[in-house]
């Protein structure tokens, strides 16, 4: 057995015994975390992946198309927020990777020196629900919003509800499975922090992030057949494509009577496929 087969099966060792599993996929961790809340997790890097925010592309390719505030300004619709998670803690471990951390937006970036030897432990907290009242949107769309965004919003989703995280740790763990000392001198080699995070260094060991980060979306609907009401809501994925539920509680009575396209009768099933999405009605 050589030597650096024999350090990896040590450094396994000793981490079993003293942290969470190690994560191969960090889709699946985040993934995993997420749905458990109605959440779709991030796959990729967004720049900014708040709530109002315009999206397209697939689950696992988001395409950015808007920034909040073009469409969904914060001065009109007024940011809700819900802390009824915001003291469980998780805990997540990864070799040589910040894991689902380069996803959603990313406020820090690998270091050069985070090579394959050196053991992530990401500790999340503080989640937060963020999310946009659906009346508040019906009355800025019919009364406030630009034709373009309208426009807009007839071929692309947007996010009506978002998950975050307040409250992140890292730290760093070597072969032997001790913790690797970090100063303002070498943090720079395991993390980058992009402009605006705020961030400190505590017990020589960790680095604590307060800067908010989002983790997980719901994506909304607005067409223009919707007439400003957000019904329809995508909270999971199949097949890479977003799966939208209506959400209402009452039905529809023009839904009883709609019809899929190429077929000669009402269809019974909830359920139609495009090349976009999936979309489910709820039986009564």
């Amino acid at each position: 057995m050589t030597y650096h087969r024999l350090a990896l099966l040590s450094l396994t060792a000793l981490l079993c015994l003293a942290c969470e599993p190690i994560s191969d996929d960090p889709n699946n961790a985040i993934n995993g975390l997420v749905k458990d809340f109605g959440y779709i997790g991030f796959q990729n890097p967004l720049s900014n992946a708040s709530t109002g925010v315009l999206l397209a592309g697939r689950p696992s390719s988001v395409a950015f198309v808007a920034p909040a505030n073009d469409c969904f300004p914060s001065d009109n619709i007024e940011r809700q927020s819900d802390f009824s998670e915001y003291s469980r803690v998780y805990k997540y471990s990864f070799l040589g990777s910040l894991g689902f951390l380069a996803f959603g937006n990313p406020i820090i970036s690998a270091g050069a020196g985070l090579s394959k030897s050196v053991l992530v432990e990401i500790e999340m907290s503080g989640l937060t629900t963020e999310y946009l009242s659906s009346i508040a949107i019906t009355n800025w769309y019919n009364t406030g919003m630009s034709a373009t965004c309208q426009a807009y919003l007839n071929d692309v989703g947007f996010i009506i509800q978002a998950l975050k995280s307040d409250k992140l740790k890292i730290s760093f763990r070597n072969k032997k499975g001790a913790h690797i000392k970090i100063d303002a001198d070498n943090v720079s080699q395991y993390v980058g922090f992009n402009l605006g995070t705020s961030w400190e260094i505590e017990d020589n060991t960790t680095i604590s992030i307060s800067s908010p980060r989002y983790i997980g979306y719901q994506l909304g609907r607005l067409r223009l057949e919707d007439q400003g009401r957000s019904l329809w809501r995508a909270m999971t994925k199949k097949d890479d494509k977003y799966v939208f539920e209506r959400i209402s509680v009452f039905q529809d009575r023009e839904l009883q009577a709609e019809e899929v396209e190429g077929q000669q009768a009402p269809v019974k099933r909830s359920q139609l496929t495009d090349k976009h999405a999936v979309y489910l009605r709820p039986k009564y």
